[in-house]
């Protein structure tokens, strides 16, 4: 019983109360119809698709990046990685915008985020930011077919190709952090929690992504051990700053980010993004950082595409964990309403 019922008035007795204290359920039992267990925010209604579109903008940056710095500091034999980087930038950023699309169910309201920028609004910004990258996407593919350097004028010939590749990188870093800007600009209590390591985990995550990609695709068409050395050294920071990261959001995050870090959602984000996506393929590319690159021998591929995998699915589950735990915060009335600490 959660009080005496008087009449159509329930009125909560301090037993009663503690009684749903101890149960947990803040002081007032869920069967009473009060407003103090009602969601005072609005959840995101984000399904599948805003989770590919956050998933595939960080693989598509992350390859962009990796695709200028080849092309730009790399030697001969990265030329694998200036090529599949700049396909896989081109298909993420065809792809991302039909997500968007259909998440937002009509074509018109995507076009009307274009008509004007807002410097204000993250959603608004962002979507330049993709049009942006994908501009510089197109430019960088055009490259690759019609030859090293050789760009017609009006697309960007008079630019010089290492400062395109900057603009480019450049464009493709703001794209891949700028989801983790957007959520974390928000008033759900565990996004905004992490405001100063979501966006820096999710360019990471991106990082650590596309040279898993370009790694698994390296392994399978007999490219460079060389090539894939680097990439592994690579991997290896991005992959244990995110982890990085991850702790120090779940240290200062506190009760609140329970949503998160806590449940069946953070046993899911700790087995296939802490240990199956960080931890297991840092240790299987350990060796990357005491081999000279000059001197690798073979890749094996199985090792190879088996970290390349883990990496790659636990960037996902990374950008499902958020998703999933950002509903679950907005529909706590006690994490919207707890006063920071």
């Amino acid at each position: 019983m959660a009080g005496t019922v008087h009449g159509d008035i329930v009125q909560i007795t301090p037993d009663a109360v503690a009684a749903s204290l101890a149960r947990g359920d803040g002081g007032f039992g869920r069967q009473q119809h009060s407003y103090y267990d009602h969601p005072v925010l609005r959840g995101a209604h984000w399904r599948w698709e805003i989770i590919w579109y956050f998933y595939v903008g960080g693989l598509m940056s992350g390859s962009a990046i990796l695709a200028a710095a080849a092309d730009t500091f790399g030697d001969d034999g990265d030329r694998d990685v200036v090529r599949n980087g700049r396909w896989l930038a081109l298909a993420g950023a065809a792809i991302s915008p039909v997500l968007l699309v259909k998440d937002l169910g009509r074509p018109e309201r995507f076009l009307n985020m274009t008509r004007i920028l807002k410097l204000k609004s993250p959603m608004s910004v962002g979507v330049w930011s993709l049009i942006t990258f994908s501009a510089f996407s197109g430019i960088a593919a055009l490259e690759e077919i019609v030859g090293r350097g050789r760009v017609p004028w009006l697309l960007g010939g008079l630019v010089p190709r290492g400062l395109r590749n900057l603009m480019h990188a450049l464009a493709a870093a703001f794209t891949g952090s700028y989801t983790g800007v957007l959520i974390a600009a928000t008033a759900v209590p565990v996004w905004n929690t992490g405001r100063r390591q979501i966006p820096a985990i999710f360019v990471c995550s991106a990082l650590a992504t596309a040279c898993a990609a370009q790694a698994a695709l390296l392994a399978l068409g007999n490219g460079s051990p060389k090539t894939i050395n680097k990439l592994e050294r690579i991997e290896f920071v991005a992959a244990l700053t995110e982890g990085a990261l991850l702790v120090d959001y779940a240290s200062s995050a506190g009760e609140t980010g329970q949503a998160l870090f806590g449940g069946e959602t953070g046993q899911r984000l700790r087995a296939n993004t802490l240990i199956g996506g960080i931890a297991v393929p840092a240790l299987l590319n350990l060796a990357s950082l005491f081999t000279k690159p000059s001197h690798a021998a073979k890749r094996h591929v199985v090792k190879t595409l088996v970290a390349a995998g883990l990496t790659l699915y636990g960037g996902y589950v990374l950008r499902k964990s958020l998703i999933e735990a950002g509903r679950a915060s907005a529909d706590d009335p006690r994490a919207a309403l707890r006063q920071p600490e």
